[in-house]
């Protein structure tokens, strides 16, 4: 399945970079964690004293477990070599079987299980064989990073078609193979992020940093340990809007306030506090944070000044949030969306006298749209103004279709998804009628168009329509325009 991006998690998978995890390496390799001098011989911390535990035996079962190993390594064919190391599986689990503390038969079990490309199993049989006889772990160490790297590498070509499924199960895999480097983790937890699997992407990005907050970066050389923290820079950012988009409001609060603290200045992190704040009561609080970003409006983008509207809207401070979508419409003349708010909010605290601004500009660009109309009725009307209420309410009466319940999507990668409805007033049942959409960037040049043709039903009923629009730009705003063919 291929995921198309939102508006807020920032991925970090470094496309292009082929067969690299740390960056910078040539495609016909992969950087190694180097142990640096003076550490210990097989980089892995902690190697110095290490017991022995308990000693391998051998058994009939293992000896099993070893002779079909070595005869699948001499077949050439993959296919002919995989049924033999599936018996060499079930010869290692018979050797645990029989002797559930034996370090080599767990050693044999995790061999076979690569071999058959059953990673979870293999990662559980190392970690066992381990447990066993910690001696084991000098040897495991550079099998277990190979592995690692086999299945980091085979994840690329997925992650660069999209396809971040596929790419997550290798990165499931790897993980579970080999927990000493954070490459994967870190990407893992950005598709399960996506993907909404919340818990879970948590516990990859707390264990990505554990890792830079451990002595492996002592025993790791300063180049690759450079590469992981620059893989690793948006993850305070994306763990914090994991926990809020899993609903974990008060932890995501915590992490929005230390992200503040390394960096005052961040006004995604200070969006996203009001935000939660307002959700979790701290009405007072979250509407300050948005007072004191509106403060500097050239330092915030569309996006943010919408995301600021909604959260004073969503809280009943209508005036704050018109100033807010004002500010928005003035970034964009076409984000047709933060002027309908604008207009709504205007309505909603009364203030009729700055309502037809609002509504000629969403009007203009939702020029079907009965519900626009109406607003701008409504509030000519209750400042008395005769001619233009009477002016206002025949064109939308003259008004052959509704158009209503717009939503649009914008997409991360560029392009955008754009769904609503059309209710028919005065057609016949049956005439076919053409949205054109046009969209803009976030700087109001158009990008392209997409047309949506459907039939309408009988008076008064609505046909749902959904379309995408395919681009390589992000998409800023969009308007519209009604033809009855």
């Amino acid at each position: 399945m291929k995921i198309r991006f939102g508006l807020v998690l920032m991925m970090a998978f470094g496309l292009g970079m082929e067969g690299c995890a740390s960056g910078g390496a040539p495609a016909t390799g992969f950087p190694e964690a180097r142990t640096r001098s003076g550490g210990s011989a097989s980089g892995v911390p902690g190697s110095e004293a290490v017991s022995q535990g308990y000693s391998p035996r051998n058994t009939e079962n293992t000896r099993m477990a070893e002779t079909f190993l070595e005869n699948a390594g001499r077949e050439d064919d993959a296919e002919l070599a995989r049924p033999i190391y599936e018996q060499a599986v079930a010869a290692s689990a018979l050797a645990i079987r029989e002797d559930s503390v034996n370090p080599l038969a767990y050693r044999l079990a995790a061999m076979a299980n690569i071999k058959v490309e059953d990673y979870q199993a293999a990662g559980s049989n190392f970690d066992r064989a381990e447990e066993l006889r910690p001696l084991y772990q000098f040897e495991f160490e550079a099998i277990r990073e190979e592995v690692w790297i086999e299945l980091y590498q085979s994840a690329i070509p997925s992650v660069n078609s999209g396809d971040y499924e596929a790419a997550a199960e290798m990165y499931v895999n790897a993980n579970a193979i080999y927990r000493q480097r954070p490459e994967a983790m870190i990407m893992l937890s950005q598709i399960q992020a996506q993907l909404n699997q919340y818990d879970e992407a948590v516990e990859n990005i707390d264990a990505a940093l554990a890792i830079l907050d451990s002595d492996i970066v002592l025993e790791t050389d300063e180049e690759t340990v450079a590469g992981w923290r620059e893989l690793a820079a948006p993850l305070p950012s994306l763990r914090a809007q994991v926990l809020a988009a899993g609903g974990r409001f008060e932890e995501a609060i915590a992490d929005y306030r230390t992200l503040l603290v390394d960096d005052p200045t961040n006004t995604q992190a200070m969006r996203d506090l009001a935000t939660m704040l307002i959700q979790t009561g701290e009405e007072q609080e979250g509407f300050q944070v948005f007072e004191q970003l509106l403060q500097e409006p050239t330092l915030l983008s569309g996006e943010d000044l919408y995301a600021i509207g909604v959260g004073f809207y969503q809280g009943s401070s209508y005036r704050s949030a018109a100033d807010a979508f004002r500010m928005a419409g003035e970034k964009n003349r076409y984000d047709r969306d933060s002027i309908e708010l604008w207009a709504r909010s205007l309505q909603l605290d009364s203030a009729y006298a700055d309502v037809p601004e609002a509504a000629d500009r969403w009007i203009e660009l939702d020029p079907s749209s009965v519900t626009a109309h109406l607003v701008l009725a409504q509030a000519v009307n209750a400042m008395e103004d005769t001619e233009r209420t009477g002016e206002v309410v025949r064109e939308m009466e003259a008004l052959e279709v509704d158009v209503s319940n717009l939503s649009l999507t914008k997409y991360g990668d560029g392009g955008a998804r754009i769904t609503g409805q059309v209710t028919n007033r005065l057609l016949d049942a049956g005439t076919q009628v053409t949205l054109t959409f046009t969209f803009y960037s976030d700087q109001a040049s158009p990008v392209g168009t997409l047309e949506q043709t459907l039939a309408v039903g009988d008076e008064n009923m609505a046909e749902v329509f959904a379309g995408e629009f395919d681009s390589p730009q992000v998409v800023g705003g969009y308007s519209y325009e009604v033809r009855v063919n």
